[in-house]
């Protein structure tokens, strides 16, 4: 497990068992990989599994076995009639499904090879009835036991056959079609239902993939593979005798590999029973969905695993079980249902209509298609995947993949389930505007198995036909790809050389190609065979101004949790700042010969900034804009930010006022102006409404005036002795750079700041001055701050200046509030480095895990290449200090519409 996810809590568990088999990789090369990709149509299923480097493609039937089954596979019985592996596998399902901890280990005997008379009588050929294996005459005159070679055979063999029962009792009624209601219809599942005639209904619990915090993860469990109860009993009412069946799946497949809990299985078994309505299990995974009841759900921490496998299994009428995963065998599956269960009794003689089809099909009963060996191999496969050290194991190299991905900020659905990890992909590809036809999330698993050969399967609109589906099934569809672990294969080397691959694609995850189905578009099962093309994606920034900003705005909007209306908000103000020249389109470079703005980094005429609350994680979204005048001289920038003013003015006439402003217009206004800006207008969404602010230049009678001007704009404002208390801290290495005011209506609370630039300094002569002025001020969170951001310097500072704001209002005069802000993108290699610092800094001061993912989701909002391609996204980090030792950080981001480049302004 990464280091960076243990915990002090973590138990500290001895490993579960030795490798000693070695099997060598072939080594290949990308280009090779992406020539055998166009031979084979793009279609993952059909590259050749010898030239993968780490297969995740399936837990199916990928595991390693353990000696003791390879013990066992030599045991074989390869007899036709009743070979001996077929006795041991009907005692193995009676200990690991009815018996709990009183399991006999029949199979044992044959195994040493010490069986005897006696033994065949008094053990293998004991008649049983009841249970989900019954014996010796039962097993012959009520079959209910059903061997086949897979998974998907023992659905198909149940479907088919349950329908054609369904169709025959039918005869000459005006029933519907009968309903297969699931937590989740995994593929080949919902596939054979569907083929046999069922229709099909999901009730999932909601909330799959909702945020779970990842400090959580290994100490709680939401169980989100539940079946919604509620919604099923509704939809049973309403579709009354028209259900045949209800299918739990355990763990849920179709739902990330998120468990079930026990109260949800005693929950449908109840509600199964009131209805009159046979429940089974979709039980391929059935020892790790116990695992997850034993560690989370109350009351079961002091339960083997073998007595709660006992309970689970007590509340079904039957099940299907792929033994290639919770079985540890490479083939292996089997039906069974309840002797003299709800099912069994609905359905008179199914039984013996199974046995029939099942030896048409497979074979004779006693193998049903698979080998003496591998009979053998399952045996022991139920009897290992059971031991709590092997599951301990098992789950936490799945947690410890996961918490690797979240640690490298590659979203996961969380908690992780059992068998795989699932890439979040609404995340993964948040703000580079890909919808779910697009299959980006197939142009991933390419290019990961292209670049990395590295082999995953989507799970997803793809893989679940989103394109086929209604707007109501489309919105139950999740984005996600699967990482399914093979049992006993991989190591720590393998995960954390997929981790690092992952992590890899994230950073250019704009340019992933999105995929285009060529061949087999409505194939059931398409994703087994059909062919595809990966489409190339344009990058370029082809709308205007405002349409560009508008996009962005709405990612950074939605990245911090703020609802439609206020993004609406948010848009509006916008809009209303770019009246005018924001309809113009953003050109592929700057032309220098007209005017170049100076409020972004890259020369955009807008920036954005984000505040998170260190406490809290709560957020606000504001922009920085500069009104672009018809010309290129300082006049007509003065007159679009006048005009601007007006308008903002008039529309927001409740709560902004112009009046501060007009006090010290001709100080900031002059008629023969110098500088490079006018004024800048802010907007803010804030929890008390819309708020307004304007950035004017201190220098616009001169920079040698700076001083002065500022020093008058204070008198006249009313605020002289607060701007004397900040003159008194400054030395000749300091210059005023902005002023700025709330165009507020509220004369009292409505700030006035002044940002000082410090030229050359050290953290701790800024924080000395902010001590000297704040009263909230704490000089030691100042200087961690500077450390933090500037990779581990406390200065001088002998790059870009780095600056104080003080902010003033009428109310509280005497409690001014102190903000610094590091110029970040100039003291760093590239935006990569500048994320790594900032994730640092987070460790350090203990933030919350929403302020974590805000801050990553905000990143992901506005970029649009590899974060170690250069500096520029970052362009400034704040720290806010406030009363009650409140404290925020401020994220200002370039929108990045031009390359860096230098220009004289």
């Amino acid at each position: 497990m990464a280091s960076s996810s243990m915990s002090l809590e973590s138990p500290l568990r001895a490993p579960s068992h030795q490798a000693l088999t070695v099997r060598s990789l072939l080594n290949t090369t990308a280009e090779e990989r992406e020539k055998i990709l166009e031979d084979v149509e793009y279609n993952i299923f059909s590259f050749p599994a010898g030239l993968v480097i780490c297969d995740f493609l399936s837990d199916s039937g990928t595991s390693a076995m353990t000696d003791v089954q390879w013990a066992a596979m030599i045991r074989g019985d390869e007899s036709y009639g009743r070979n001996w592996g077929y006795y041991c596998l009907l005692e193995a399902f009676r200990d690991v499904f009815e018996r709990g901890n009183a399991r006999q280990h029949a199979f044992q005997s044959i195994l040493t090879g010490t069986a005897t008379v006696e033994f065949y009588k008094n053990n293998l050929l004991k008649a049983h009835e009841g249970g989900f294996v019954n014996g010796g005459i039962n097993q012959l005159e009520d079959p209910n036991f059903f061997i086949l070679p897979q998974g998907r055979c023992a659905e198909f063999l149940l479907f088919s056959t349950l329908r054609g029962m369904i169709a025959e009792s039918q005869q000459g009624t005006a029933s519907g079609t009968p309903i297969v209601i699931s937590n989740g219809f995994f593929d080949t599942t919902g596939a054979n239902a569907s083929a046999a005639g069922f229709v099909l209904e999901t009730f999932t619990q909601p909330g799959l993939t909702d945020p779970f915090p990842e400090e959580l993860i290994g100490k709680r469990n939401l169980f989100k593979g539940n079946l919604d109860v509620d919604a099923t009993e509704a939809f049973l009412d309403e579709h009354a005798g028209q259900v045949a069946l209800i299918l739990m799946t355990i763990t849920n497949n179709w739902a990330a590999a998120q468990p079930v809990s026990m109260a949800n299985i005693r929950a449908a078994a109840e509600l199964a029973k009131r209805k009159e309505i046979p429940l089974f299990f979709d039980a391929c995974r059935f020892a790790e969905n116990a695992l997850f009841i034993q560690d989370f759900e109350t009351g079961y921490s002091d339960k083997s695993i073998p007595e709660i496998v006992q309970e689970m299994f007590s509340y079904v009428d039957g099940f299907t079980i792929s033994l290639k995963k919770d079985g540890l065998s490479n083939m292996g599956g089997v039906l069974c249902f309840r002797d003299k269960s709800l099912f069994a009794e609905r359905h008179k003689g199914i039984g013996s209509h199974l046995k029939e089809r099942q030896i048409l099909l497979y074979g004779n009963d006693s193998y049903g298609g698979m080998s003496g060996r591998d009979l053998m191999t399952c045996v022991v496969g139920l009897y290992e995947v059971t031991k709590e050290n092997y599951l301990h194991n098992r789950v936490l190299q799945v947690r410890s993949f996961a918490q690797k991905l979240l640690a490298n900020n590659i979203s996961v659905l969380s908690p992780p389930g059992g068998h795989a990890v699932y890439l979040d992909m609404d995340n993964f590809f948040y703000g580079c505007d890909r919808s779910p036809g697009d299959f980006a999330a197939v142009g991933f698993t390419l290019e990961l198995l292209k670049e990395y050969g590295i082999r995953a399967a989507e799970s997803g609109p793809f893989g679940w036909q989103w394109d086929k589906k209604s707007p109501e099934e489309q919105k139950k569809i999740p984005n996600l790809v699967r990482f399914a672990v093979p049992r006993h294969v991989m190591s720590d080397e393998h995960i954390n050389y997929t981790v690092g691959a992952i992590k890899k694609l994230h950073d250019r995850r704009h340019a992933m190609p999105n995929v285009k189905i060529t061949r087999g578009k409505d194939m059931r099962l398409r994703h087994f065979a059909c062919g595809m093309k990966p489409i190339p994606v344009e990058n370029t920034i082809g709308g205007t101004y405002l349409s560009e900003a508008s996009r962005q705005l709405s990612h950074l909007s939605r990245a911090i949790g703020q609802d439609d209306a206020i993004t609406k908000q948010l848009l509006s103000a916008l809009s209303l700042a770019a009246s005018g020249w924001g309809q113009s389109p953003v050109p592929q470079s700057i032309n220098t010969s007209g005017w170049v703005s100076s409020v972004s980094n890259d020369h955009a005429p807008f920036e954005y900034s984000v505040v998170l609350d260190q406490r809290t994680g709560e957020a606000e979204l504001r922009f920085l804009i500069e009104a672009q005048p018809e010309g290129t001289n300082i006049e007509q920038l003065q007159e679009s930010a006048s005009k601007l003013n007006e308008s903002i003015a008039a529309e927001y006439s409740t709560r902004v006022s112009l009046s501060r402003f007009e006090l010290v217009r001709d100080i900031f206004m002059p008629k023969q102006a110098e500088g490079n800006f006018a004024a800048w207008h802010s907007y803010a969404s804030t929890k008390d409404g819309p708020e307004w602010k304007i950035y004017l230049s201190p220098c616009a009678s001169g920079k040698d005036k700076s001083l002065s001007s500022t020093r008058m704009a204070f008198e006249r404002l009313g605020m002289k002795s607060e701007w004397d208390l900040v003159e008194k801290t400054m030395t000749s290495d300091d210059y005023v750079i902005y002023t700025s005011l709330d165009l507020s209506s509220e004369a009292d609370n409505a700030r006035v700041k002044v940002y000082i630039a410090h030229n050359g300094a050290s953290a701790s002569i800024i924080a000395q001055k902010h001590e000297a002025i704040c009263p909230y001020a704490s000089s030691f969170e100042i200087q961690r701050f500077f450390e933090s951001m500037s990779g581990g310097s406390l200065g001088p500072y002998q790059g870009k200046p780095l600056l104080s704001c003080f902010a003033f209002t009428s109310k509280a005069p005497g409690r001014p509030v102190g903000t610094v802000h590091f110029p970040i993108d100039a003291y760093s290699k590239n935006d990569g480095e500048v994320q790594q610092r900032i994730e640092r800094y987070m460790l350090a001061k203990s933030v919350p895990s929403l302020y974590k993912e805000r801050y990553r989701k905000v990143i992901a909002a506005v970029q649009r290449r590899p974060l170690a391609e250069r500096p520029g996204i970052h362009s400034w980090v704040s720290l806010k200090q406030s009363a009650g030792g409140a404290l925020s950080n401020a994220f200002y981001l370039s929108p990045e519409l031009f390359a860096p480049m230098q220009i004289p302004i």
